[in-house]
């Protein structure tokens, strides 16, 4: 049905009704979306994690830490060489903290926020970095050169609404950094198993409808990065560090 959902990413009314889409955590259904305008896909699961999968998002980690250790290091080396300016930067959802402990060793300071109260308790008695648990709103008094979300968008059913909050938490010539399982063109057939049989992992982006709910194409995201206010967009695709590595961070720059 044309028109019924206005698109999450670029607030085009010319979206159309796809299929529904299986969640591979609860086996439910969900109505999803395709905008004409950005080609982002989209839909709303309402799931929320209890303790015992925050749990096991947590083991996750923690199994991937040398890994994600070597590939966010090389992240934050690559920002930090693109913004040499920055001397503070938030990360939003900083799971177990390797980003900040990153900025840290390059002699930035960081801070950032975690709804996982196990990632958040790792990150701050562990790591010793200056994390809070909870969301990041516009409450908040602190500002920041840079701020980051690094598989953070892919579960919001409003993104654009926290990427505002990011922008107006910016100090003057500020960045926002996302990175996002992005959907373009190569990935589309993975939409005919979306609907009965998802895949268990990465490369198939729809994998994990109950949380992934906005699905970005690089050009939706700079769409809606430009419309906020964003004087430049840049994409590109972090250097792979990690031996044997299933692939670094793609993910857009923006300044303001």
């Amino acid at each position: 049905m044309l028109g019924k959902h206005l698109c999450r990413v670029c607030l085009s009314r010319y979206t159309l009704y796809i299929q529904d889409v299986i969640g591979r955590r609860t086996s439910n259904k969900y109505q999803q979306y395709f905008c004409m305008d950005c080609k982002s896909f989209f839909h709303q699961s309402n799931y929320k994690e209890d303790l015992v999968q925050q749990r096991q998002d947590f083991e996750t980690l923690l199994g991937w830490r040398e890994l994600h250790q070597k590939l966010q290091s090389q992240l934050f080396l690559e920002l930090k060489t693109k913004l040499p300016w920055i001397h503070s930067v938030c990360d939003i959802g900083h799971g177990v903290g390797l980003f900040l402990a990153a900025a840290r060793d390059y002699g930035v300071n960081g801070s950032g926020f975690e709804v996982n109260p196990l990632c958040h308790e790792f990150a701050a008695k562990e790591l010793g970095l200056n994390v809070e648990l909870g969301l990041f709103g516009p409450e908040k008094l602190q500002r920041y050169d840079l701020i980051t979300a690094i598989m953070v968008f892919e579960h919001l059913e409003f993104p654009r609404s926290l990427f505002e909050i990011m922008r107006d938490k910016l100090n003057p010539d500020g960045a926002i950094y996302l990175s996002v399982p992005f959907v373009g063109r190569h990935e589309w057939p993975y939409l005919w198993t979306a609907g009965s049989d998802p895949g268990t992992f990465p490369p198939d982006v729809f994998y994990d409808n109950d949380v992934h709910i906005t699905h970005f194409s690089v050009d939706g995201m700079i769409q809606m990065g430009n419309a906020l206010g964003a004087r430049s967009a840049e994409y590109f695709v972090s250097t792979d560090t990690a031996d044997r590595s299933p692939g670094s961070y793609h993910g857009i720059l923006f300044q303001f």
